[in-house]
């Protein structure tokens, strides 16, 4: 009985929709990692429980091919404290993760990331949008590109392939020669929200409503895996704080 209250509870918190430029975002930072001392040299998924009391976090590695090789699962309690690594994927992270990595916003098909491949010159060390971060990588702490990727930049060009998502014209993530890693750079509101949450392309978070407008939330860099809860009360994510460092951060969300 307590299980189901809970659920028509965060549903109807859920379907009370607000503009994304009247929301309230107000970041805490609860946990810092260092994800050179954990298994897994990338970080994939965050994911919040049912009861919303832990965070489940998805590292792995990959084959040459840039495809998944290695993955490894982690979870903390959402008010902080250590990471600790289970044997596999809680059921509670699967069920999430597919709702806030689609394509289409969870009831609204029409609100929809449209996805398009180019073909682009750039530099021989072109990343994805926001660095490293975007595709889970390392960082030299300000969310963009290594002094050594700017000196080999000089090096040449190359003819890139170009993996982009829009949505409301917006780019809400991009990746350079790696295949997409859905739900890495944007995170999808529950239910009757009409929201997202995503990094721009200089790492910043934005929250972003189904008529477009949208608010960037300041003081915020190198951010990646966005995850609101399922009563849209908090939203999750990861900073960049230099090589292999991350700070997990959870928002207080009100209308």
């Amino acid at each position: 009985m307590k299980s189901l209250c809970f659920v028509l509870a965060t549903a109807a918190l859920a379907t009370q929709a607000a503009p994304a430029t009247q929301i309230k975002i107000a970041p805490s930072e609860v946990a810092q990692f260092d994800l050179g001392k954990m298994d897994g040299k990338l970080v994939r998924q965050l994911a919040w429980s049912d009861d919303l009391s832990q965070l489940y976090l998805q590292t792995f590695t990959e084959d040459k091919r840039a495809l998944p090789k290695d993955v490894y699962h982690y979870v903390i309690p959402a008010s902080g404290g250590q990471f600790k690594k289970v044997s596999a994927e809680p059921d509670w992270a699967i069920a999430y993760w597919s709702w806030k990595s689609g394509q289409t916003a969870p009831d609204d098909a029409a609100f929809k990331i449209e996805i398009s491949t180019d073909k682009r010159v750039s530099n021989a060390t072109a990343m994805p949008m926001g660095g490293d971060f975007a595709r889970g990588g390392g960082d030299t702490g300000g969310g963009g590109t290594s002094v050594g990727a700017v000196t080999a930049a000089a090096q040449g060009a190359t003819n890139d392939t170009v993996y982009t998502m829009t949505l409301k014209k917006e780019v809400v993530g991009e990746f350079v020669n790696h295949a997409i890693i859905p739900g890495l750079t944007f995170g999808w509101g529950p239910k009757g929200t009409h929201l997202i949450a995503y990094a721009d392309q200089q790492g910043h978070l934005v929250v972003m409503d189904s008529t477009g407008a949208k608010q960037k939330i300041e003081d915020t860099k190198s951010v990646v895996l966005p995850a609101f809860t399922a009563d849209a009360t908090k939203l999750a994510y990861l900073e960049g704080r230099g090589h292999n460092k991350y700070a997990l951060v959870v928002a207080t969300v009100t209308k």
